[in-house]
């Protein structure tokens, strides 16, 4: 058991040893995320729609934070811990309890009772105020204003792979794991077929999880010095692509300071509620305007 535990409760190495292992990637990710812009500012926040995102909470849900006040709660999966029925049937029950007047709701990988369609159709009866979306779309309108969100469950394993991402373009996309490069720990464990979808659909917000260590926000511009930095994790530390990182950075720095309009991008959330070496830690849900 004590090799079992060092196995899933291994420490994050440090910058020393991250650096060893690729000096070109642990240099491009210093520079990227310490030049990127972050998500817009917004001086009137009651035009706004007020996104609280959480997930990951691994049956903590009692335990954790009290979730902000918003427009739009949205969990994107990993409920449970075991996936039994009643573990699912309780986070359900917590998140339909919640005041938030839309709330979307994905499974992740831990929450097996929603993989067969009867029992989750059994689980979700109860709880019509909860939204569930598997590979699939829905619309909420928020004072006038109205949103399209798609959600999908899937999380595939490195390198990719075929999955229903959106041919449309929707404002929020919820999926339970990470895109490559981004909010995944260092692009080790993030989707490149998810990446290739939001460089294509680009929607305002992208909400996920799964990599629990990798919590955060992230605003993607789709500009080149972020296509380069990509280029930069693809090869594991390519110097050529480190280099025209640096040089885009530069660019698309001093455009930013000649014409200081906001950015049109989207905002990146990695709502994972548990964290620590052993999951100990609660964080609660991290709450977002678009």
């Amino acid at each position: 058991m004590a090799g079992l535990d060092a196995l899933l409760y291994r420490s994050e190495p440090t910058s020393w040893e991250r650096f060893w292992a690729s000096p070109a990637l642990y240099l491009a990710q210093r520079v990227y995320h310490r030049t990127k812009r972050g998500p817009p500012t917004h001086v009137d926040e009651e035009s706004l729609i007020r996104v609280v995102c959480i997930s990951d909470t691994h049956n903590s849900h009692l335990s954790q934070p009290p979730l902000p006040e918003g427009d739009l709660l949205i969990h994107a999966g990993d409920l449970t811990h075991s996936g039994t029925p009643t573990e699912v049937a309780e986070v359900l029950a917590w998140l339909s309890s919640q005041p938030h007047a839309h709330k979307v709701v994905i499974a992740g990988n831990h929450d097996g009772a929603l993989v067969d369609p009867a029992m989750r159709d059994q689980l979700l009866q109860a709880h019509p105020t909860l939204q569930y979306l598997e590979d699939a779309a829905t619309q909420i309108t928020v004072r006038g204003r109205t949103l399209r969100i798609y959600g999908s469950p899937r999380t595939p394993k490195n390198g990719g792979g075929s999955f229903h991402y959106p041919r449309a373009r929707p404002d929020v996309l919820v999926t339970h794991g990470p895109p490559f490069a981004h909010l995944d720990l260092g692009s080790t464990t993030g989707c490149t077929a998810l990446l290739t979808t939001l460089w294509r659909v680009r929607p305002r917000l992208h909400i996920f999880g799964h990599i629990h260590g990798a919590r955060g926000v992230e605003f993607a511009t789709w500009g080149r010095a972020q296509l380069a930095y990509e280029d930069v994790c693809r090869a594991k530390g390519g110097w050529v692509a480190f280099a025209r990182l640096v040089v885009w950075t530069t660019v698309e720095k001093f455009g930013a300071w000649w014409n200081p309009s906001t950015a049109e991008g989207t905002i990146l959330v990695n709502a994972a509620a548990v964290g620590g070496l052993r999951d100990e830690k609660r964080r609660g849900a991290i709450d977002v305007y678009i």
